[in-house]
């Protein structure tokens, strides 16, 4: 899983963040720029970690996953600034 998170993320971040926010946008839900950065990374990793790619729909589709699994609230008590 190591060589998962040494993928560099800087030429692709800004774009997943662009969707991960959007995303969860229709949810009402509202994060801090670290925390967005933080939760895009993460969904990053779990991409690539599922065999997928930084496509728009596979970011997509994980975050809406974290959105319907409840896992943002808890995301957000781990990671408040």
């Amino acid at each position: 899983m190591e060589h998962v998170t040494d993928i560099n993320k800087k030429e692709y971040i800004d774009d997943c963040k662009e969707i991960v926010k959007t995303t969860i946008a229709l949810e009402n839900i509202v994060l801090s720029d670290h925390e967005l950065t933080t939760l895009t990374e993460e969904i990053m990793d779990t991409s690539l970690m599922m065999g997928g790619d930084y496509s728009k729909e596979n970011i997509r589709a994980i975050a809406v996953q974290y959105v319907r699994n409840n896992f943002l609230p808890r995301f957000q008590s781990a990671h408040r600034e």
